[in-house]
């Protein structure tokens, strides 16, 4: 399958209607409220523990890592998700049969991208699970990166989840909380889940074990390469429990697969 056009950073789609143009001016807009937002909470809040010295991350979208990520060859990438048996973990096309690991299937290109840098550069060293993708990750390349990241963007989301679904967390996905500087989750990950460009993650289908445990990961400053600490601050603000149901609702809002 080919990957999805709304998948695509915006210089890599296709020309656009005016209508398209008017969504993608309103996506920025959304992009820049959002910064502004939370770089006034950064001010705001207290200060959240670095895991290491430096940006939080080393990757810039530039004309040149967006040209880069265009020549992401998914035939390639294939072969190196069996050269270095990502599938142990990550399942079969990017669906993982452990919840422990993060189904990559329909990952946004620019997300796998930007992550598999961060951890090759120790910007996700503050976990167990960060030191073992170092060392794998340790002798890839910038275009192996972006290779694999389009083969796994080449599919679909995960299968949806059976998952209660409370109010709470739909009201943090489409709303936010004003009240505690607390955006609404769709901004950057999407009306469903699907994330966005540039380095927005999918959400949709992944378990919850795996969610609720990045969420406290960035809760409890032990990640720390979110641009700005955005997650650190979102998370830090939300209460284990809010954190636990927003894990339950979008592992409920994969792809919804027929019942035989």
């Amino acid at each position: 399958m080919a990957t999805h056009c709304c998948n695509l950073p915006f210089s890599m789609r296709p020309r656009q209607s005016h209508s398209d143009l008017e969504s993608d001016m309103k996506y920025f807009q959304r992009s820049a409220i959002l910064t502004s937002i939370l770089l006034f909470s950064a001010a705001l809040a207290p200060a959240v523990a670095e895991q290491s010295s430096g940006p939080s991350t080393n990757v810039a979208w530039t004309i040149e890592t967006l040209n880069l990520l265009r020549s992401g060859d998914p035939e390639r990438g294939a072969m190196l998700n069996t050269k270095l048996e990502c599938v142990t973990c990550h399942g079969d096309n990017g669906v993982s049969t452990n919840d422990t690991w993060p189904s990559l299937s329909g990952q946004t290109a620019g997300y796998t991208f930007k992550v598999l840098r961060d951890y090759r550069e120790h910007k996700l060293s503050g976990t167990q699970r960060g030191e073992l993708m170092a060392y794998i990750v340790a002798e890839m390349s910038d275009q192996d990166m972006a290779d694999i990241a389009s083969y796994y963007a080449q599919y679909t989301l995960p299968p949806a989840r059976i998952a209660s679904v409370q109010e709470a967390a739909e009201t943090l996905d489409l709303l936010g909380d004003p009240t505690r500087l607390i955006p609404p989750c769709s901004v950057c990950h999407g009306n469903k889940g699907q994330g966005s460009f540039p380095d927005f993650p999918a959400l949709a289908g992944q378990s919850p074990e795996f969610l609720m445990r990045s969420m406290m990961d960035f809760k409890a400053g032990f990640r720390g390469n979110d641009v700005y600490s955005r997650m650190r601050l979102i998370a830090g603000t939300l209460t284990e429990e809010e954190i636990e149901s927003l894990a339950d609702y979008f592992a409920g809002k994969g792809i919804a697969v027929a019942q035989e």
